[in-house]
This record gives C-alpha cells, sequence and structure tokens, in this order.
C-alpha cells in the first residue's frame, strides 16, 4: 500500500524538511551535500537536524552537525561522535540499518518509534534520514530530521521509504525490535 507523504510524516517539521531535500535535489536522485544551504533550512529547523558521514560497508555513521535540540534534549553535545559511541545494542543496528537502508536505496527513510530513555522515560520520535552525496555517485551522508515527544506508540517501529514518488511501508523488515513500556 502506497501512502501519502503528509500521511507518513504527520509532523509539520519533517513535511517541511522533506519538501526542502526533494526542492534542493533538483532533477537528481539525491542532492549534493553542498546544495545544503543551513540559511534555507533556516531556525526553524536547524534545531531538529543532524548532518552524518555514513559508510555503509563499515556500517559507521558520524555526527557531524548536530542541531540544538538534540544537545538540549541529550544534555550533551554528539558532534563529532560515532553512532556506537551513544547508542547500543538493538537501538543501534535499529538506526544503522535506518541510515544503510536510506544509503544503499538512495531514498529518503522515515521511522516512528519508542525507547526507553533515562530513568524509564518512554519517548516516542519520528526521524527523517535523507540521502545527500559529497560527490554526486557515492552516497555518504544524510541530512536527519528527528523530533521527540513522550508518550506511547507502536510496540514495534514503523518504517517507510520513498518509492515512486509514494511511501511504501517496510515495517517488517525491523519487526524484529520492540519495546516493551513495562
Amino acid at each position: 500500500m502506497q501512502l501519502e507523504t503528509e500521511e507518513v510524516l504527520g509532523d509539520a517539521t519533517l513535511i517541511a524538511m522533506y519538501a526542502y531535500w526533494t526542492d534542493i535535489k533538483g532533477g537528481n536522485d539525491i542532492p549534493l551535500r553542498r546544495d545544503l544551504d543551513p540559511a534555507e533550512i533556516g531556525p526553524k529547523l536547524l534545531p531538529y537536524s543532524l548532518l552524518t558521514d555514513v559508510d555503509t560497508s563499515l556500517r559507521t555513521v558520524r555526527h557531524r552537525v548536530v542541531g540544538t535540540n538534540f544537545t538540549d534534549f541529550f544534555g550533551s553535545d554528539i558532534t563529532g561522535k560515532d553512532l556506537s559511541s551513544v547508542l547500543s545494542g538493538n537501538y543501534l543496528d535499529f538506526i544503522l540499518g535506518l541510515y544503510t537502508l536510506a544509503c544503499e536505496r538512495r531514498a529518503p527513510v522515515v521511522a516512528h518509534s519508542k525507547f526507553m530513555w533515562d530513568q524509564g522515560r518512554l519517548l516516542k520520535t519520528s526521524r527523517l534520514i535523507m540521502p545527500l552525496s559529497k560527490d554526486g555517485s557515492r552516497t555518504d551522508m544524510c541530512l536527519t530530521c528527528q523530533i521527540f515527544e513522550a508518550g506511547e506508540g507502536a510496540n514495534h517501529p514503523r518504517v517507510f521509504i520513498v518509492a515512486d514518488d509514494a511511501w511504501e511501508d517496510v515495517s517488517g523488515k525491523f519487526s524484529y525490535l520492540s519495546v516493551d513500556p513495562a
């Protein structure tokens, strides 16, 4: 079943960032890193943005630029840190899988999930991972927009990827992950 962008993304911040990414890619399948302009992204979206270097063969993601929302939320700046120094276990595997999927398919991926955070606080998060290229051929970076909110959500993550200008549900690929809120 193919879904429309607004239906999949839901949040105005994610919708605006997807529109920006779509605009800067022009006629290409993905934008070049040099096409990103923080002034065009603007102060309403920048705090929710991450710019990462991605190496799918090594399965590494390094945080190059981190929005202030992340620093405020997590209480520390993860700029320059590898994802594996911030996350571990199944959640690390899940996030690496999302970045790998976006880079290998050269298409945006959106995921709605929940996780346990400090002192057992259950949080929902929605992230939109959009691939970029430094040189026009390799997919080696991603622009990510992520929002957090407290509360309940589905036990299994919902994951979608763009296919033929519509969103395809690929949640089954990630169904081994679930969060037990108890």
